[in-house]
């Protein structure tokens, strides 16, 4: 069983979505691993009007939080984004946040409409019936609409940040600083093998630490790690240079036999160097 991890978010991961909020007029919010909202708070980004006359006048706060939970499980269920309608009319999605197979916690954009949709509120009739006036229609009226065209662009542009920001380290263990250098020297050398006891002297920690730490903060050994990353390289390499040749790609990740190469290839990736060249190019 791995050890129970703390994760690190870097203040600047709060300041991107608030730019992405301002940008767009859709809510962004952060919630730990248990489904707790860590961003933001009510003070500094409170909910859209709507959302807030249907939360607290109407009292169905407890009803979208249980709703926003199902999701966030039905997101962890799938491992990848889920996009819903809730049930007050509003388009929101749901993703999970993983560091190395580590449930971080789970972004949630939302609070827009499609164009599409109904532009008369679930909760209008109701509204009107026990508070006699049409201040939740105004509300939803007005409440941001984004053209269903620009909407898979919208959440595709959510998913490349997220991705960014784990790759970037914006969110990471709060460890990790103690084997940053070796998975650097991986990153800027990927080409050469790095021992155990390299990577020990490289961190200033000993052997069975540095192997220790990989284990806990990945969930894979120190030896798994450095392959599997090479094998992530090679990956790049073979969607984004189709010309390359095989061998050539396999020598600049640490392979110089292309036969051994290529099985260790399709044993952790389930296909050849070829037929994965070929499934993400289109070839």
């Amino acid at each position: 069983m791995m050890e129970p991890l703390n994760y690190r978010i870097s203040r600047q991961v709060y300041e991107i979505f608030d730019l992405y909020t301002e940008l767009h007029g859709a809510r962004v919010s952060l919630f730990g691993p248990g489904g707790e909202l860590l961003y933001p708070d009510a003070q500094s980004r409170p909910n859209c009007t709507y959302c807030s006359l249907l939360r607290e006048t109407m009292g169905l706060d407890a009803y979208c939080r249980e709703s926003d939970q199902q999701m966030m499980q039905e997101a962890l269920r799938k491992r990848s984004m889920v996009t819903y309608t809730c049930h007050a009319g509003m388009r929101e999605a749901v993703a999970p946040l993983f560091v190395d197979n580590g449930l971080v916690g789970f972004v949630m954009i939302g609070q827009f409409r499609s164009e599409a949709a109904d532009s008369v509120s679930p909760y209008a009739a109701r509204w009107k019936k026990e508070q006699s006036d049409q201040r939740l229609q105004k509300a939803f009226s007005q409440s941001t609409v984004i053209p269903d065209e620009k909407i898979d662009t919208l959440l595709a542009m959510l998913r490349q940040m997220i991705e960014l920001m784990i790759s970037s380290q914006l969110i990471c263990h709060e460890d990790y600083d103690l084997i940053q250098s070796a998975i650097e020297r991986m990153r800027e050398h990927p080409e050469l093998q790095l021992s155990l006891t390299e990577a020990a002297r490289i961190s200033g920690r000993s052997a069975s630490a540095v192997s220790r730490l990989f284990k806990k903060l990945t969930g894979r050994s120190f030896k798994q790690y450095q392959i599997q990353f090479r094998l992530q390289q090679a990956a790049h390499q073979l969607a984004s240079a189709p010309a390359r040749p095989v061998a050539e790609i396999a020598r600049s990740v640490g392979f110089e036999d292309q036969f051994y190469f290529s099985r260790l290839f399709r044993r952790h990736m389930g296909r050849s160097p070829s037929e994965y060249r070929n499934h993400n190019t289109g070839a």
